[in-house]
């Protein structure tokens, strides 16, 4: 996984000494932890909250649940560190999937100016929510332990992403009130010091009839095979409306999905889970191509470069 971009240090061993402990010889050994990240992570389906307009509503029972994870787990991770880590900054990683479904309802071409935009609004909407949702909860449950001097007591998370002024006292945005949201942050805290990352979630993308992730489909219509059972995959909401705006990934343009992830970067505070599906043929040269313009648009990871058979890349179902 890439999403996961969190603190992380070395254990130290500070002191080891031998005791006599019932009456046998002993090495005690003293470490101080080191920061060891723990994957709190869950998803919101756009294809089916954002049509139904309950994002907020989402968002909010999406951050305490994920929050609770937490409480839930203490005294039960073996690993001590993830236990300390989980504790020190109470982080966690709310994603999205549905984003090609969501599009598909929309009526909106994967690779369009219109996606990418729509994409800009959506997640900042998306971060707008959550990072409220966790200040809101911290007036409940207080700030993670190490809030204080953090870029989000100081206004520092703000100014970066260019929400507000670097005086922290005007908006940027017509949609939305950063400045007032950046002033109660500093003044309640927020629970968690991370808050939102996109995970891959195929698995569970399917178990809730949607599209994986941010990424763009694979097929309109396959068979996925597991221990020898084929079950048939169809995308959501497959109709007349909606059937030219599912296309599959190894027919896109991949510099039109690096655009949509460059503007959804700049509103997640980690990583996001970002596939590269390209032709068994490809070029060297236009693969680091790839890979040089992702970072030039500042997207902080990649994810896998998956190719396929030439069988399957030949036909294009949605081009006009």
């Amino acid at each position: 996984m890439t999403e996961i971009t969190q603190n992380q240090s070395a254990t130290v061993v500070e002191k080891e000494t031998l005791e006599t402990i019932d009456g046998e010889r002993r090495i005690v050994t003293i470490k101080k932890p080191g920061d060891f990240v723990v994957c709190n992570l869950s998803s919101i389906n756009l294809g089916r909250a954002e049509p139904d307009q309950v994002l907020e509503r989402l968002l909010k029972i999406e951050v305490r649940m994920l929050d609770n994870v937490i409480g839930l787990n203490k005294g039960r991770i073996e690993v001590l560190q993830a236990e300390e880590t989980n504790e020190r900054y109470h982080s966690i990683g709310l994603g999205t999937f549905g984003w090609n479904h969501l599009l598909a309802l929309k009526g909106i071409a994967w690779e369009t100016d219109e996606a990418v935009n729509y994409c800009d609004e959506l997640y900042e909407e998306i971060a707008y929510l959550a990072i409220k949702a966790s200040m809101e909860l911290a007036q409940e449950k207080g700030a993670y332990p190490l809030f204080k001097g953090s870029d989000w007591d100081t206004g520092a998370y703000f100014v970066k992403r260019d929400y507000v002024t670097p005086d922290l006292q005007t908006s940027k945005s017509n949609k939305f009130d950063w400045a007032k949201l950046a002033s109660e942050v500093n003044q309640h805290g927020v629970r968690n010091a991370y808050i939102m990352a996109v995970a891959p979630n195929m698995s569970t993308a399917t178990i809730a009839a949607s599209t994986a992730s941010i990424d763009p489909i694979f097929k309109k219509m396959y068979a996925e095979e597991k221990k020898g059972i084929k079950i048939p995959v169809v995308v959501p909401d497959l109709n007349p409306s909606t059937n030219w705006y599912y296309k599959s990934a190894y027919l896109i343009d991949q510099h039109w999905s690096i655009k949509q992830n460059a503007k959804r970067q700049r509103h997640i505070d980690q990583g996001i889970s970002f596939n590269f599906y390209v032709p068994n043929n490809i070029k060297a040269s236009e693969l680091l191509d790839l890979h040089m313009t992702a970072w030039k648009e500042k997207l902080k990871t990649t994810y896998y470069v998956r190719s396929t058979s030439q069988a399957v890349i030949d036909d294009c179902e949605s081009c006009q």
